[in-house]
């Protein structure tokens, strides 16, 4: 990846996730008229969900990127709620912590911030890219997002309200939902390609069954189109640039039954060519083409 360049929307992001906590906010004085058990439980809760969002763009990791792509734009949308929440809607100072939150946000879906944190997790020589999401799954992904948000908020509020019969049921189910949904949003922070001097390696959970390795000596073509053509197509159907590679020989792979059934085959077939889709496929084709180094 361009490291200058990431390495400045990270810091963005740093920056910007702290600066949160500086800015001016209407969350005091829109609390002001609501008691002090909601003015205590949402104080906490924002500052809770800040310091969790603080360590994940500090420590780099999958968990991390996962963690902090599900709580900033729920601290955004909070930070929304209160400016139309306070009575004095018109003053402008807090639009300052919505400007930043929405940086913040814009920031941590980049492209390169996901990079960084992937890269994190490699060992050795190993350069890690991820896969850009499948468009199938872009509503699937926002609907979960949405649930695990909405309960969560409405157990908040709930305790807020003091709606003490209404608040242990619905964090049960709140906890039931989050068990069952983030394992399947944390697949996404998973998916990557690895650029090894021994060979590449397609880890997808979602799209295939297996890991899919090749040595580097089996590959003999690599470049960027804007379709997969007559190669088997890796990327879920998604947007821009894909990566085909071409193989000297045929090699088995093990489909997902979510891929097999997109693309209407068996989940075991044997591949000569295949495409996948980089967030950063330009930087993936130097990756996968850049010559061995010597000593």
């Amino acid at each position: 990846m361009n490291l200058q360049v990431a390495v400045v929307v990270l810091w963005a992001a740093r920056l910007t996730w702290v600066g949160l906590a500086l800015a001016p906010n209407a969350l005091g004085s829109s609390l002001e008229d609501h008691g002090r058990v909601a003015q205590i439980t949402f104080t906490v809760v924002a500052w809770a969900l800040w310091s969790l969002g603080t360590f994940s763009v500090f420590w780099l990791s999958p968990i991390s990127l996962t963690a902090i792509r599900i709580i900033s734009p729920l601290l955004f949308v909070g930070v929304v709620v209160s400016i139309f929440a306070d009575p004095k809607i018109g003053d402008v100072w807090p639009l300052f912590g919505c400007a930043i939150a929405a940086i913040s946000v814009a920031m941590v879906y980049q492209p390169s911030f996901a990079a960084m944190h992937v890269q994190a997790s490699a060992y050795g020589d190993e350069i890690r890219l991820p896969l850009r999401i499948p468009v199938p799954q872009v509503l699937p992904v926002t609907l979960a997002w949405l649930v695990m948000s909405t309960l969560f908020s409405g157990v908040v509020f709930s305790i807020a309200s003091r709606a003490w019969l209404v608040a242990p049921p619905l964090g049960v189910i709140a906890l039931f939902v989050a068990r069952m949904l983030l394992p399947q949003l944390h697949r996404f922070s998973r998916r990557w390609l690895v650029v090894v001097p021994a060979g590449v390696v397609v880890h997808d959970q979602l799209l295939l069954a297996e890991t899919f390795m090749v040595r580097t000596s089996s590959v003999t073509g690599i470049r960027l189109a804007n379709n997969s053509g007559e190669a088997l197509n890796l990327s879920g159907m998604t947007r821009g640039n894909v990566l085909v590679v071409t193989l000297r020989d045929s090699e088995n792979l093990a489909l997902s039954p979510y891929l097999s059934k997109l693309l209407g085959t068996m989940d075991a077939v044997h591949v000569k060519s295949y495409a996948i889709a980089p967030t950063l496929a330009g930087q993936a084709l130097t990756a996968l083409t850049k010559p061995p180094a010597t000593t």
